[in-house]
């Protein structure tokens, strides 16, 4: 097995492990690695996010596939290591979880909400990817009161600090209070802070971020801060249907 082929085993497309091995790089053995054609023993040890992989083992990832759903906590960091000493979510899941899995879809440091933890790339390439319009909820507490028109800018797509104008979205106003409103909105796709920034867009600061819905799984499934909860996943890509039992 090479280099590229262990990283689309890890959760990464066929071109997406390509440009990170070209870029970043990767260590096997400690020695950093830029050739995705490298080729593999079953004892190397691979470094990818964080984690530390021997070869062998991801090998056995191919054939016993598990899924958890995590409510990840507020001032949690989406990661498996961190040298400030900062909250992880392995801190969390370590003594609840046996098998190697990484997340799907990142959250914030400070928000929250539905995370799903696996070990299936193939499941995580198809969810990421926003051609295949893969359903992401939230609940954002913003300061400040939007108009009927900026609600309709987030809805039609907004342009962002860096010029990229996001996709429709659908977006509603659950509660409104003295200076501060809750909104609903969905998005198929999966930009880095990209909530805050559309608010941001419009002059407004996000004071608290839930994903409520990841896919076809609710928060309903886990719905404390912490709460993990293994299940059953069964899906057909090529017909884009998934279920969980």
């Amino acid at each position: 097995m090479n280099l590229q082929k262990a990283l689309q085993i890890l959760s990464l497309s066929r071109r997406k492990s390509s440009e990170y091995i070209f870029n970043k790089g990767i260590k096997v053995n400690g020695i950093l690695i830029k050739k995705p054609w490298y080729e593999l023993k079953d004892n190397d040890l691979i470094e990818f996010e964080n984690q530390i992989y021997k070869v062998s083992e991801i090998l056995k990832i191919t054939q016993n596939k598990v899924y958890y759903l995590f409510n990840k906590p507020k001032n949690v960091l989406c990661t498996f290591k961190d040298n400030f000493g900062r909250t992880t979510i392995q801190d969390l899941i370590k003594d609840k979880i046996k098998e190697r899995v990484f997340y799907v879809g990142r959250l914030d440091y400070d928000a929250q909400g539905v995370l799903l933890l696996t070990n299936d790339g193939n499941l995580a390439n198809y969810l990421l990817r926003p051609e295949n319009k893969v359903v992401k909820i939230y609940h954002v507490l913003i300061d400040g009161i939007p108009s009927k028109e900026d609600l309709l800018k987030l809805e039609n797509g907004i342009v962002l600090e860096d010029g990229y104008k996001t996709l429709k979205a659908h977006v509603s106003l659950i509660k409104k209070m003295e200076k501060l409103s809750l909104i609903k909105i969905n998005i198929h796709e999966g930009k880095k802070r990209q909530i805050k920034l559309m608010f941001k867009a419009l002059g407004f600061s996000v004071l608290e971020l839930t994903r409520v819905k990841f896919g076809p799984w609710g928060i309903e499934i886990v719905p404390h801060p912490g709460d993990i909860k293994k299940i059953d996943i069964k899906y057909d890509l090529p017909n884009k249907a998934m279920r969980t039992q």
